[in-house]
């Protein structure tokens, strides 16, 4: 392939995207009263939106209703074909349709509009053609400026499904922002996803618990402390009072400190049987068992610490975190 193939390629590529992009900002700038007012009659729906559209424009509007779905708006997409042949049962009274087509004639579409009317279901509409059957029967007409198609021929749905979900886009984002939905309900709707680990997922889903928590009682000898990370396999040891209270914490990094400055006395002692109390970490970091674990990864990374413990209000041990835990989770 030549230099000369490639660039005009490129530039063929270039003038499709300039012509939808100049289709958004026209949508743009021709938004008025009626977006509120289709805003506001979903508001006031008690039930579903379902999205209608045939064709480039069905793909679209089940674009459209899985991102009203994500974003704290229920919605579905509702074939029009397959409406009149008994899918019209999905709706009922509180529910809201949304129907697309950019000429406002498609005949699906249309042959529904008696029925939506006979069981009281609003209707917005998004055309490009203000006069169509479709904008004049809707109760509110979103009405989309595109007069030409991108490409060479000028007919393939481009500018216009591109204006479409656009305005889909537009529409859920100010629903989200009308319905105060927040990044925790969007994390509660996508827990399988990046997102919803790192703000669903709390400390009590990965922390160890139980027998699995290396503890020892204060006044416990060195060498008994190491036997119990050496099993628990955490590289950290708890030490707690009598009430289980946390006292202080030992960690392989503090060993390691700990061998380059102690050695066997001369009588052939060692400094491993001396009480833990002596070297161990007072006031440890710790959380709480409700703080997201990716709250709790930013407060490791920033302490520059592997392991949190995790602590009640009256300071007893319910938990260890470890940063492994979180990058297994997914939550790093």
């Amino acid at each position: 392939m030549n230099n000369g193939e490639a660039e005009s390629r490129i530039r063929k590529a270039r003038e499709v995207l300039d012509e939808e992009s100049r289709a958004l900002s026209a949508l743009s700038l021709s938004l008025d009263e009626a977006f509120s007012r289709a805003v506001a009659a979903i508001l006031q729906g008690s039930g579903k939106v379902a999205v209608t559209g045939m064709g480039k424009s069905g793909h679209v509007a089940r674009k459209i209703a899985a991102t009203l779905s994500s974003t704290g708006t229920p919605a579905f997409f509702l074939h029009p074909g397959e409406a009149v042949h008994g899918d019209l049962g999905a709706l009922d009274r509180g529910d809201t349709v949304l129907a697309l087509s950019k000429s406002g004639e498609t005949q699906e579409i249309l042959d529904l509009l008696p029925l939506l009317k006979r069981i009281d279901i609003p209707l917005i509409s998004m055309v490009c053609e203000r006069e169509s059957t479709l904008a004049r029967l809707s109760e509110v007409t979103l009405l989309i400026p595109v007069t030409r198609e991108a490409g060479p021929l000028g007919i393939a749905p481009t500018t216009s499904t591109t204006s479409m979900l656009a305005l889909g886009d537009a529409l859920a984002m100010v629903l989200l922002e009308e319905r105060a939905f927040d990044v925790g309900d969007f994390a509660r709707l996508h827990p399988g996803g990046m997102l919803g680990r790192r703000y669903y997922l709390k400390v009590s889903d990965l922390m160890h618990t139980g027998t699995a928590l290396p503890v020892v009682a204060s006044g416990t000898a060195l060498r008994e402390v190491i036997m119990e990370m050496t099993a628990k396999k955490l590289g950290i040891a708890a030490v707690t009072d009598p009430g289980h209270r946390v006292l202080g914490i030992l960690t392989d990094g503090d060993l390691r400190r700990i061998l380059e400055r102690r050695t066997f006395d001369s009588a052939g002692g060692t400094f491993l049987d001396d009480p833990v109390d002596g070297v161990m970490t007072r006031s440890p970091v710790s959380v709480r068992k409700d703080l997201l674990a990716s709250e709790a990864v930013a407060l490791m990374e920033h302490r520059k610490v592997s392991q949190l413990l995790v602590v009640d209000e009256g300071g007893q041990l319910e938990g260890i975190l470890h940063f492994h835990d979180c990058l297994r989770a997914k939550v790093v």
